[in-house]
């Protein structure tokens, strides 16, 4: 049996090294002709000329048999080329499925998606307004504040920070996962989506310095997840989530009856909208760029850390890759900006989930940018 007609199996991480194998072949076979094709070299010491050496050749068949050599080669290449190809569109459609049906599997075991529905509903019909991928948004008044580690404003330009006005999160959630970190077993909560840190701050009295990152990720403790969700209520409404740690406002209540929100729309107003407008200016540029957030740059994660006891990466944002100097420049609030979300990766059980996960950002960007913040500037009296 052929290793084309073996079956497919393996795991994607495998059969992804099958398909490298492939490719490594495949590049060989395309030099093996061109070096059958090479003439020897001829040696003019051997007493006769090269014309004479050539006839000689041809007249006794010499070059015939070359030529039958080179298309018996060619008709060998060609036929494992064939192969190779079979064999590659087979693993690759085999690869692709079997990441399908692993991110679908994961998603369905793992995927927790709020647990209060009371208070934050989650299940938004398709085409419900237009609005099919948004969720909810999704704010942290102080980040700062949120962590509770004390006064920091840390540096900018190598300065430190004189004085930080606001440090929001406004984050567009797809789903969260829950897991356990590995050292002490604490659970956290792990949020995908879009979304920006936004801060501005003084090096200087009477200065004003904005600055910017975008998110494609949230990591909390869940003690700390649940002490936003559980603090001191500005709000009295079950529709509504609203402490003075995290706002979620759910795109539902944009079809809420009318005698609901005329209460809500005010709420919102003037507790999230107008005091943080600059941040939701910021996060639809962000949604509005094509560039922003792609695959190619991999993951970026705001981190809280997974574990109140050790303080290992909170404060920070991680990311997969090195980012460009604007991005992973430090800014005001932020302990670090660093290429190390591999080191919590495995905390995060999210490895076989990226490919998903950026492809319903892009959603996510087109229908915030097209629908959700109009229909978010509508909605405000």
């Amino acid at each position: 049996m052929t290793e084309g007609a073996k079956n497919n199996t393996g795991t994607p991480r495998e059969l992804g090294e099958e398909l490298k194998k492939i490719i490594l072949e495949k590049k060989i076979l395309k030099t093996i002709k061109p070096y059958f094709e090479k003439v020897g070299n001829f040696d003019p010491a051997s007493g006769v000329t090269l014309n004479e050496y050539k006839n000689y050749l041809h007249d006794h068949g010499y070059n015939a048999l070359r030529d039958q050599f080179i298309l018996d080669v060619k008709a060998k290449i060609d036929k494992r080329t064939g192969e190779l190809d079979k064999m590659s569109r087979r693993k690759a459609q085999s690869k692709k499925e079997q990441e399908q049906q692993e991110a679908d599997a994961y998603l369905k075991a793992r995927l927790e998606i709020y647990e209060d529905s009371g208070q934050v509903p989650v299940d938004v019909e398709v085409g419900d307004g237009g609005i099919e991928q948004l969720k909810q948004i999704l704010l942290i008044p102080s980040w700062g504040k949120l962590l509770g580690t004390g006064p920091f404003n840390g540096f900018y330009l190598n300065q430190p920070v004189y004085e930080i006005i606001h440090d929001n999160v406004i984050f567009l959630p797809d789903f969260a996962v829950t897991g356990f970190e590995e050292t002490k077993g604490e659970p956290f909560i792990f949020l995908s989506g879009v979304g920006v840190y936004y801060v501005q701050f003084r090096l200087s009295p009477g200065e004003v310095i904005t600055d910017y990152r975008e998110l494609s990720g949230i990591v909390l403790p869940m003690d700390m997840y649940d002490k936003a969700q559980t603090a001191e209520s500005l709000v009295s409404s079950k529709d509504l989530l609203m402490t003075e740690l995290m706002t979620t406002i759910p795109f539902a209540l944009f079809q809420a009856e009318q005698t609901k929100q005329m209460y809500l729309r005010g709420v919102v107003a003037r507790n999230i909208f107008h005091p943080y407008r600059e941040a939701f200016t910021q996060l639809v540029k962000v949604c509005m760029n094509p560039d922003s957030l792609s695959e190619e740059q991999g993951l970026k994660v705001l981190s809280g850390g997974l574990n109140a006891e050790i303080p290992m990466y909170t404060n920070e944002i991680l990311t997969e890759i090195p980012q460009p100097v604007e991005y992973s420049r430090l800014t005001a609030g932020l302990k670090n900006i660093q290429p190390k979300l591999e080191k919590i990766v495995t905390d995060l059980q999210i490895d076989g989930l990226k490919k998903p996960i950026f492809e319903k950002i892009v959603l996510i960007k087109k229908e915030f940018a097209e629908v959700g913040y109009p229909k978010l500037l509508d909605w405000m009296p």
